[in-house]
């Protein structure tokens, strides 16, 4: 049996869902944005569950020298979900974010299932996006095709459980987690849901062969360990056959990197965005 990883279950490629209508869909509107700093543009883009004040303390140091804009997932915070809701709508309500600000193109940076929406916006729209940052993101379904049945079962019926062991496995501690669990059991069941089940389906690792733009993979030792190496692990994210990519793990943190190491992160980014091109750092 394929060995499950809980901490991922809710942060993997998506499900389109196909609604037939005779009339031109309406584009998505612009996911809610705030923006403060001067500089090199950052965007940070929460994930499931979360909210963009997680990334605060980030993008606090970030702007010292950047202009940081924290985006919100749709669904999250004020922003709409768009409908019907797919992937390529939740990309397009980005783009649109992204086509309003003032200085671009830029660095874009995606918290796990944020992530795959910031590496859908790369793959579709190279030109805003001068570098690309995925922390704690997969591009390919962690959930085998004949468990998928179960855990949609699940989802319906046992909701709450599902939510809590894994953002329970999200934690850096059993404290964090619980209050991590909180917060997503707190927001609205049927957005949750959607984000899901399109979490649980879509693959974006063929797709990701073609990302024009450099790519750094920040990673959690504890979701990925230093045991395991890399070219494993990038084909089991689906980052395999990525042409411009760098990766590193971060020790002694859980899923929110954002939140246990902020300075690390912050530095890591700021040295990325200086030259995304350039930037080395040794594959672990």
């Amino acid at each position: 049996m394929p060995r499950l990883r809980p901490q991922l279950l809710l942060v993997l490629g998506p499900l389109v869902l196909a609604i037939a209508s005779a009339r031109p869909l309406a584009p998505p509107v612009p996911t809610s944005h705030a923006a403060f700093g001067r500089g090199v543009p950052v965007v940070l883009l929460h994930g499931l569950g979360s909210r963009r004040e997680d990334w605060l303390p980030t993008a606090r140091l970030l702007a010292r020298r950047h202009r940081v804009t924290l985006v919100d997932l749709p669904g999250h915070g004020i922003a709409d979900m768009p409908e019907p809701f797919s992937l390529d709508r939740a990309t397009a309500s980005l783009d649109r974010s992204l086509a309003e600000l003032p200085d671009g193109p830029v660095i874009l940076v995606g918290h796990s299932l944020g992530g795959l929406i910031a590496a859908s916006q790369a793959i579709a729209r190279p030109s805003r996006v001068r570098g690309l940052v995925l922390v704690e993101t997969a591009l390919r379904p962690q959930l085998p095709v004949a468990l998928r049945a179960a855990w949609l079962g699940r989802l319906e019926h046992q909701y709450q459980d599902v939510l809590h062991s894994a953002y329970l496995d999200f934690g850096r501690d059993s404290a964090q987690g619980e209050m991590l669990y909180r917060r997503v059991a707190d927001l609205e069941p049927r957005m949750v849901q959607r984000w899901i089940r399109l979490a649980w389906s879509a693959d974006l690792s063929v797709e990701a062969k073609r990302l024009a733009v450099p790519v750094l993979v920040v990673l959690a030792e504890r979701s990925w360990s230093s045991d395991e190496p890399w070219p494993e692990v990038a084909g089991a994210l689906g980052l395999a056959g990525v042409p411009r990519l760098q990766a590193t793990r971060f020790p002694d943190c859980g899923h929110f990197i954002m939140l246990d190491r902020p300075d690390e992160l912050a530095a890591l980014i700021e040295s990325f965005a200086a030259d995304p091109g350039g930037y080395a750092v040794a594959v672990p």
